[in-house]
């Protein structure tokens, strides 16, 4: 065998031992029902989930209002689709979703339902996604992990969200199954696919780069264990400083690892972090630009990446720096080019050519953009290095760990215990996953850019991790007529000892008042199941009985999961009571945007009704997607001087700072002014200021576990939503009834 079909890691792909055949035939026959084939189950176990998912996040789609940056995404998408033309910005990420956009649109045409659809496809088919993966996860793992994915409230809300998040998810995941279906069965095609996957991801968003680390490094950490593997029988640290020690020991690892590049005998991890390495290297040449700035760059007239006040142009290079930038990107192409001759050239060249096929076109526009390439190489990345000391949303370095319990509390609480699991076992799979999940959420807690829907990022390994632990947890259940007694009694006793433990726990907290004997009645029935536990415990095994346990844990956890999902995606998926929405546009706006149509079709000019919208504050989006097909609307500016001619527009939508200046003119011609809320936010002051010493404080304050639990469950809140105003005057002549939501 040579060393390339080695997996190197470890261990061969690990085999069935019927966990899932005997989970099927034991259900069947608990149910009286006649055995069928475990194959058929698992098919139709998925297809259930994957329907499921659509039904789910098809479902009342189109109402909702268009977020400002869902606007962008569409808007562009539609000038494309109508034959505008489409340019690459780095402000907005990749191409692909508006070029992907343009193909929905030209399909199905362009409607506020439709806008969606691409991110409703690719949320859809991510739930599908474990079934490649199944021999790692488990045959009950990879449809535990697809239920997880399928009902995760972060990943259903923006599989519903116009923004490219979960493409990166869907581009993610599929990367990291050819990883391991290259590592396990070495076979060339996934190479080819990963070739064109990364091609898709980094024509998508730059996050990708953060993907491309946590791989390489996990695969790298790989390649250091099986060099650390062969040295380690030859060195002796006996009797050497811890200095000596270390630096002997690296020594033995870099002569194992070959001391020099030597690719021709790689394992298959080698092979996949050399791919990952050549294909992507030109795309990070503008990481050279981290050294301007510093005594590094001694070179002030050379600007590799131009600062935020230059515009448009922010992140590119100018002057001599275009020089720089050009003989960078040649050179790091020239290395990868060499390095995959060296290793086997006619498969790195196949990969390259799929890599940059698909890159070319898509950052190209069809070819009708060919600035794209240089904005692509050079500008995505530079442009978001210098969005570093922007640092939008401006949230503080927990969110993550705030908002994550707050939504995916299900796959955390499985993942961690996964975790645990899976590093005291050495499972190989398992340390990847967590791993990629600690990766990840480093990554995304020290970028200075923290936004909600980054938290798909880390939804997704969690729910990998979670659900592969379900998986394994399920299948070590074993039920057997004489203990059934027993695992019944673990079942139906963790469920009601929680209750009442939560009844204890908020005893006279409220305000409310309870009697003491109640009191006594709960805390001796938590004693009784204590020690019921402990005899359980014994007569079943500790492992099995913590196994058992969890199973109604998780099957509460999964209700509760059901109803934050769905009460974000449906209920309150344009107000912010939650915060996994951020400024977010009103529901008075597709209401009036709806208004503003009918009265259209009633005076006759169903694409020339004059509309005004006050620019101030970014006021046209997301207006510029809603009035699309609205040649008579415009979009001044009365932020500045007070206009000299009274406006004549049958709608006029004026920010509410702007008002009092065009009030008075306003008189003779239009209704009086209705104020209505344009976006809104989450109150973050509530989470802002909290300190280590505040969080460890609450631990012993049990109201605050109050308001934590009632914000948990109902969405209680004190402080009222944030809101940007604007105020809303319609001309006499306007016929249509329009109201805005009361305040």
């Amino acid at each position: 065998m040579t060393t390339e079909t080695a997996n190197g890691i470890g261990e061969q792909p690990p085999q069935p031992k019927g966990g899932w055949d005997r989970f099927v035939a034991s259900s069947f026959a608990a149910m009286g029902l006649a055995r069928v084939s475990s194959r058929a189950v698992e098919l139709a176990a998925y297809a259930a989930i994957v329907f499921m998912a659509l039904g789910m996040r098809l479902w009342d789609l189109g109402p909702r209002a268009l977020h400002h940056d869902e606007s962008l995404h569409a808007y562009f998408s539609w000038e494309f689709y109508s034959g505008k033309g489409f340019v690459h910005n780095p402000m907005m990420h990749g191409p692909f979703q508006f070029e992907a956009n343009a193909g929905v649109f030209r399909l199905f045409g362009d409607t506020d339902f439709t806008v969606r659809l691409l991110y409703v496809f690719a949320g859809t088919l991510l739930v599908l996604f474990p079934y490649f993966l199944r021999h790692r996860l488990g045959r009950l793992g990879a449809l535990a992990v697809s239920v997880l994915l399928a009902f995760s409230p972060s990943l259903f809300y923006y599989s519903r969200f116009t923004r490219e998040d979960i493409l990166m998810a869907f581009w993610t995941f599929s990367i990291v199954i050819c990883m391991w279906r290259y590592l396990d069965e070495g076979k060339n095609r996934y190479l080819y696919i990963a070739a064109a996957l990364l091609a898709f991801a980094f024509s998508t968003k730059e996050s990708v780069y953060l993907l491309v680390a946590t791989l390489g490094g996990y695969l790298t950490l790989v390649l250091l264990r099986e060099a650390w593997e062969r040295a380690r029988a030859k060195v002796s640290v006996e009797g050497l400083s811890p200095v000596a020690a270390v630096s002997r020991v690296a020594s033995a690892i870099w002569a194992e690892s070959g001391g020099r590049l030597q690719v021709s005998g790689l394992s298959r991890p080698g092979v996949f972090l050399l791919l990952l390495v050549t294909l992507t290297l030109p795309q990070w040449s503008a990481a050279l630009g981290l050294l301007q700035g510093t005594p590094l760059w001694p070179f002030p007239n050379l600007v590799l990446l131009q600062p935020n006040s230059a515009g448009g142009d922010t992140g590119a290079p100018s002057g001599g720096g275009i020089t720089i930038a050009f003989l960078t990107v040649i050179l790091l192409l020239g290395i990868s080019v060499y390095a995959g001759f060296r290793w086997r050239w006619g498969v790195w060249w196949r990969c390259a050519l799929v890599f940059y096929a698909v890159w070319v076109v898509l950052y190209t526009t069809f070819f009708t953009n060919w600035s794209g390439i240089g904005t692509g190489m050079w500008q995505g990345l530079g442009y978001w290095i210098q969005q570093q000391g922007v640092a939008r949303g401006d949230q503080p370095w927990y969110y993550y760990f705030l908002i994550t319990p707050l939504y995916e509390f299900l796959s955390l609480f499985l993942a961690l215990m996964g975790a645990v699991y899976y590093l005291r076992k050495r499972d190989n799979f398992g340390i990847f996953l967590v791993i990629w999940l600690v990766t990840t959420v480093i990554l995304y807690a020290a970028a200075s850019e923290k936004m909600p829907w980054l938290l798909v990022h880390i939804a997704l390994p969690l729910a990998v991790l979670g659900g592969k632990f379900l998986g394994d947890v399920v299948s070590s259940l074993r039920w057997s007529k004489a203990a059934i007694g027993d695992r019944l009694l673990v079942l139906a006793g963790v469920p009601l000892a929680l209750v009442l433990l939560w009844r204890l726990v908020f005893y006279g907290v409220g305000g409310v008042q309870e009697s003491e004997v109640l009191l006594g009645v709960v805390a001796a029935v938590l004693l009784a199941l204590g020690v019921l536990g402990a005899y359980l415990a014994r007569r079943i095994g500790v492992k099995g009985f913590l196994a058992l346990a969890v199973v109604p844990i998780v099957v509460a956890l999964f209700v509760i999961t059901v109803r934050t999902g769905f009460r974000v995606s449906y209920q309150n998926g344009d107000i912010p009571v939650e915060m996994l929405i951020y400024t977010q546009s009103t529901p008075d706006i597709p209401r009036l945007s709806a208004a503003i149509k009918q009265e259209a079709e009633v005076e006759g000019k169903p694409q020339a009704l004059p509309v005004a919208i006050d620019s101030t504050s970014g006021f046209q989006w997301p207006w510029a997607w809603y009035l699309r097909n609205n040649n008579s609307a415009g979009y001044p500016s009365y932020g500045g001087d007070t206009p000299k001619e009274a406006p004549q527009d049958a709608v006029l939508l004026v920010h509410h700072n702007n008002s009092s200046k065009l009030e008075p003119m306003l008189k003779d011609g239009y209704k009086e002014g209705m104020r209505f809320k344009f976006r809104w936010w989450f109150p973050e002051e509530t989470y802002r200021n909290l300190t280590v010493r505040k969080f460890f404080k609450s631990f012993g304050d049990r109201e605050a576990w109050r308001r934590t639990m009632d914000y948990f469950l109902y969405r209680k809140m004190r402080p009222e939503p944030g809101s940007e105003d604007g105020i809303l005057y319609l001309s006499k002549d306007f016929q249509t009834d329009f109201r805005p939501m009361p305040p």
